[in-house]
């Protein structure tokens, strides 16, 4: 095979690829950052509370 065959096979392979669909992907990412984000306010709310009332208890019980 010479050089000068290799461009086109290259080209015609190429184009039987399908094209990434980089808004998809980004969609996506966004969406799990979000969820992630979500996730930690959840926990921190959750832990603030649980504290609030556990110095609650203790103070009522001191």
């Amino acid at each position: 095979m010479r050089r000068e065959d290799v461009q086109p096979l290259l080209l015609e392979t190429v184009d039987l690829l399908p094209d990434p669909n980089l808004a998809d992907a980004a969609w996506a990412d966004g969406l799990a950052l979000r969820r992630t984000h979500r996730r930690i306010v959840l926990i921190c709310v959750l832990t603030v509370i649980a504290l609030a009332i556990l110095t609650s208890v203790l103070i009522g019980i001191s």
